[in-house]
């Protein structure tokens, strides 16, 4: 095909394909690929237009999204709950067995996530845009905090770093993720949080013994980091499947969310529900914590120790689904009160009178089966006092701000059970004696985790109030 001159000059002039470097054209692939990748990992919405005909409270992307939040929560969560196995390894460690401060590396890591929930709710109300973006930074502070971790030659960077930093990166990933949970499912809200609350539980079956195991070849050092390469792997693509299905939400600002939650907090409903979960959680954190050196104290082997907390996290993972479950269709104020009444009676009568194995394990399959799965009620407890009302337009926004209210009762509890349970429990070089109640030198312990239990349980008196009703 004949060409003019001017055109034969303008083809010469512009670039041709095999101009085109290939190492630029991989390399321009491979950065538009990795830019796309991040771009979808920070989406906060969903790409399908559509996303809010989907169903709710079932469907497969409902269930997609919450696959997503239970790898994370399998991965992230269930390391706290084995703070057991740390806290043996840790007393017996040269570096950190002459600090009394061991206990509250354990109770800071649930304490701190408990205390900062109502600011990072706050936060996913008033910023719903970037939940996702929070949900991707608390992921990286909890890595991050496991490696510095490995670091530690002191109590004080344990206690920054496996306690105060790991809590804070998991309240910042999982306030969002909540919200975003709550998009997707309304009726069944309460079996789907506990079969999520389980997924800790699961990983607890095998966890405990696996630590111990890791802890005693190698140390705490390669510990840490290994698992925070493990949490990278597994929980990883968990980020990539949690969206949000309203596009169309709207921001909750402070001033409206304090109007929505000051005619609910001045209710005697509400002060009753908040001090069962004030007790409740002075007490919860105790036999977790203290049940491996026990077994330990009676002679029982490590390896005894370990499988008491997978018991523990056994029969969680029933109790979170079955309390999930129960709370969809009964009071919540029921299982609030039956839960903690059967664990203060454990902790007293089978945990104060253990001179062998068996009321151990009797008490770890009730206090897993019981006291672990209390949280998974806080979601209908929110429910229960917030009512029907789409309040302000948005009440999951304002049920979450109740969450958060309920988790920092929770965290001051937990925090000020570590210390509390150090101070009952005296020196770690206190005597043993078999044949005293608790041994002697748990007793302070037991009886404080047995009376806050039963105290907590005088809130089932709430169902003899006059029904809740909202003002607007």
């Amino acid at each position: 095909m004949y060409k003019s001159p001017s055109a034969r000059s303008s083809d010469d002039n512009a670039p041709s394909a095999e101009a085109v470097p290939l190492q630029s054209l991989k390399r321009s692939s491979i950065d538009s690929l990795a830019s796309s990748d991040l771009d979808q990992l920070l989406a906060d919405d969903a790409s399908d237009a559509s996303s809010l005909d989907t169903p709710i409270d079932g469907g497969r992307q409902a269930w997609i999204v919450f696959f997503g939040c239970w790898i994370i929560e399998f991965m992230i969560w269930s390391l706290p709950l084995s703070y057991g196995v740390f806290q043996e390894y840790y007393s017996n460690h040269e570096l950190f067995k002459s600090s009394t401060a061991i206990p509250t590396v354990g109770t800071l890591t649930a304490g701190t996530s408990n205390l900062c929930m109502p600011f990072m709710s706050m936060v996913a109300a008033r910023w719903p845009q970037y939940r996702r973006t929070q949900m991707i930074a608390g992921w990286v502070l909890c890595v991050l905090a496991l490696i510095g971790a490995s670091f530690a030659k002191s109590i004080e960077v344990l206690l920054l770093c496996q306690g105060f930093l790991y809590g804070l990166g998991w309240v910042v990933h999982y306030t969002p993720v909540m919200f975003i949970l709550n998009e997707w499912f309304d009726k069944q809200r309460g079996l789907v949080y506990g079969i999520l609350f389980s997924a800790s539980g699961v990983a607890g079956l095998v966890q405990p013994a696996l630590l111990n195991w890791m802890l005693r070849m190698f140390d705490f050092k390669i510990t840490f980091r290994v698992y925070a390469f493990a949490i990278i792997c597994v929980s990883g693509p968990g980020l990539f499947l949690i969206r949000s299905r309203d596009m169309q939400r709207r921001p909750l600002v402070p001033t409206k969310a304090l109007a929505s939650l000051q005619p609910i907090v001045r209710s005697l409903q509400f002060q009753l529900i908040a001090f069962a979960v004030f007790v409740q959680g002075l007490g919860f954190f105790i036999p977790r914590i203290y049940i491996n050196s026990y077994s330990s104290d009676l002679g029982l082997s490590q390896t005894i120790g370990a499988g008491l907390l997978a018991l523990i996290s056994l029969s969680q993972v029933c109790g979170q689904i079955g309390q999930g479950w129960v709370s969809d269709r009964l009071d919540v104020r029921i299982s609030m009160s039956v839960s903690t009444l059967l664990c203060g009676l454990a902790a007293l009568l089978l945990w104060g009178l253990a001179k062998t194995v068996w009321p151990l394990v009797s008490l770890a399959l009730m206090w897993g089966l019981l006291s672990a799965s209390y949280s998974v009620l806080y979601s209908r407890m929110c429910t229960f006092l917030v009512g029907k009302e789409d309040v302000h337009g948005d009440r999951d926004s304002v049920v979450m701000l109740m969450y958060g209210i309920f988790s920092f009762e929770r965290g001051i509890s937990g925090a000020l059970a570590g210390p509390i349970s150090s101070w009952l429990i005296g020196s770690s070089e206190q005597a043993i004696d078999v044949d005293a109640y608790g041994l002697g030198k748990y007793a302070g312990i037991v009886w404080f985790t047995g009376i806050c239990m039963l105290v907590a349980a005088t809130m089932g008196l709430g169902r003899l109030l006059p029904p809740k009703t909202n003002s607007k």
